[in-house]
């Protein structure tokens, strides 16, 4: 495999950054999604807010040449990502295209959603399951996994995190995705609980940040 660096997300690379959260999640798609993949514009509108909300949160693993290998959006503030979707009009413009047919999908996925993030927040909120600091979604291509990707992208979110004085963080991780949980255990992460959504549990993981 060619030569990959880490660098921070620019606009022009959400849609590969889509693109690679379907292919690699697209189970997760198909179930909130009413069982068909959305338009693009769907995933990309997520992604430019979550880009937006904390740029430098926002980590790709890409070759000298361009071509994404993976990514990794290890936020220190999630509440940024809900001041950003109100202040800067994302849940105007989200509604409007979702009412107009542009995201290619109807009111009972617009449903799912809403309940799975309601039992996010309540989980985030629970006593002793609090982090300063969350990975909220990492992926690598399928090609390049086996190279350290993940490892290089979750390296340089630790480094994010130090300079952001976060002192612990936290991930969801499906319990049957076991080389993800093998990854993450190698990284200093470890079980503290369970948490559901409608396609059933998730382990939290936390790692103490030195």
């Amino acid at each position: 495999m060619n030569t990959y660096f880490i660098v921070r997300a620019q606009p022009a690379d959400v849609p590969a950054i889509a693109r690679l959260f379907t292919a690699s999640f697209t189970e997760s798609v198909l179930h909130h999604c009413g069982g068909r993949l959305p338009k693009p514009k769907a995933m990309e509108d997520v992604f430019a807010l979550v880009c937006q909300a904390e740029p430098r949160a926002a980590l790709l693993a890409k070759t000298e040449d361009g071509q994404l290998l993976g990514y990794c959006f290890a936020p220190v503030r999630l509440s940024r990502l809900w001041v950003r979707a109100v202040t800067g009009g994302h849940l105007i413009k989200w509604a409007w295209r979702w009412l107009t047919g542009q995201y290619g999908f109807g009111l009972q996925p617009v449903k799912v959603i809403f309940l799975n993030k309601l039992a996010f927040l309540q989980s985030a909120a629970a006593p002793g399951k609090a982090a300063n600091a969350r990975i909220l979604s990492i992926a690598v291509d399928p090609a390049a996994r086996g190279n350290g990707v993940a490892s290089a992208l979750m390296a340089e979110a630790d480094r994010y995190f130090r300079e952001n004085n976060v002192k612990r963080v936290r991930l969801e991780v499906r319990p049957d995705n076991r080389p993800a949980i093998r990854v993450y255990e190698k990284l200093g992460y470890y079980p503290g609980g369970t948490t559901y959504d409608s396609q059933g549990p998730w382990l939290i993981m936390f790692k103490e940040i030195s």
